[in-house]
């Protein structure tokens, strides 16, 4: 199976909402829709189902046009944004995904409820066949709803914001459910709105702004603070895990502040660093693990530099922490525990405690957090010589501030 879209334009009154858009689908794809609002998604879906005409391009599917109404429906399954409630019982909802094997007045037989009662079961709702569609929750609907495309048996797709107005744990729910119905063989196009979210689930993406595909590509390649400043207008904080991606927002601080860097990790460095961004300077921290707690801290908050989640400290997150430093003004060493994987973070203390620029939270003793050995020890006791050191964290901002004169 391959879809083609060909050079599509649309236009609703006067306004060219597609434009010359161009690009492929093939089996066992996930792709991506993103752009903000009245960037052309819906439009997208609406002309690729055959509920718009474009002016101009093609849609086909194996190299062919998509014939009738009913050819269409078979193959293309349509999720719309928005779905009224209704009294009606979810096994009548999911059946209505079988309408386009029924000609004429033919009445849903066997084979039909079997399909309905199977596309139940891979959203797991069979148990809730009799229930009423309008008493179910956001989430259960939801799962109705892609439960009917399902029993449509199509083999694209189309997913018009299938997570909106969800909590984060029925999102990641119902990407789940689309993404195992891909890697059975169907394939879908799903306009979505989270950026975290689709660079999770999604093979491809396509960043949509003004009617124009801006960005194609795997989410690794697309997804960039670029990218998301050009099509969205936002100022972000892009890290990358794998092939994912993790989106936060840009701090916005004054320009001239002192820039502060806390070596930490493990959760040592969460209160030193909302402490000093709360007192107004600059903060950074570095290196951490992708994920970790004072990694999500930091990229909220600052900057941060990071090494892939469970690794040990590279030589370049290395040399990119001892920059870091280099281009602060005052720097803190958390009350972090050491290892092999990290001991870079202790060496690149003591190149700021060569630069008198350094504050040592000193609040568990060493040797209670020291599992390298006796290189770690020596070298921590020569940084204490050479540092500003405190014992409790509520003692770092003035020894910071004393520090900076």
């Amino acid at each position: 199976m391959r879809l083609v879209v060909k050079g599509i334009t649309v236009t609703l009154g006067s306004r060219d909402v597609l434009k010359d858009v161009t690009f492929e689908v093939e089996e066992g794809e996930l792709l991506a829709l993103l752009g903000p609002n009245g960037s052309g998604k819906t439009t997208m879906l609406r002309t690729i189902f055959g509920m718009l005409k474009p002016l101009r391009g093609v849609v086909l599917l194996d190299g062919k046009e998509i014939g009738n109404a009913e050819e269409a429906a078979r193959k293309l399954g349509f999720l719309p944004q928005d779905t009224p409630l209704t009294n009606l019982r979810v096994i009548d909802i999911v059946m209505l995904g079988r309408t386009p094997y029924l000609s004429g007045l033919k009445r849903p037989g066997d084979e039909d409820y079997r399909a309905a009662m199977e596309a139940l079961r891979e959203v797991g709702m069979e148990d809730m066949a009799d229930r009423i569609f309008s008493e179910l929750s956001g989430g259960e609907r939801q799962k109705v709803m892609l439960a009917r495309v399902f029993a449509q048996q199509p083999e694209v797709m189309l997913l018009d914001e299938p997570t909106a107005h969800l909590d984060i744990a029925a999102q990641i729910e119902i990407m789940e459910i689309i993404q195992n119905k891909v890697e059975e063989g169907r394939a879908a196009l799903v306009a979505i709105h989270d950026i975290n979210l689709a660079s999770s689930f999604a093979t491809r993406i396509l960043m949509v702004k003004d009617g124009k595909v801006a960005y194609a590509g795997r989410p690794e390649d697309v997804i960039n603070e670029e990218s998301i400043r050009n099509v969205f207008g936002a100022d972000v904080v892009v890290r990358r895990y794998g092939r994912g991606v993790y989106i936060a927002p840009k701090p916005k601080v004054p320009n001239g502040l002192k820039r502060v860097h806390v070596i930490c990790g493990g959760g040592s460095g969460r209160e030193i660093l909302h402490m000093l961004r709360d007192a107004g300077y600059k903060v950074s921290a570095g290196v951490v693990n992708v994920l970790d707690s004072d990694w999500e801290v930091a990229a909220e908050l600052g900057e941060v530099v990071d090494e892939a989640p469970f690794s040990p400290i590279s030589d370049s997150s290395h040399r990119k922490n001892i920059e870091t430093i280099e281009n602060s003004d005052a720097v803190v060493l958390a009350n972090l525990s050491f290892g092999r994987g990290n001991f870079k973070n202790l060496q690149a203390a003591m190149y700021a405690a060569n630069l008198n620029k350094l504050v040592v939270m000193d609040k568990t003793p060493f040797k209670e957090r020291n599992f390298v050995g006796k290189e770690a020890e020596e070298l921590y006791r020569e940084i204490l010589e050479r540092a500003v050191v405190v014992k409790r964290e509520e003692e770092v901002l003035d020894a910071v501030r004393k520090l900076l004169g």
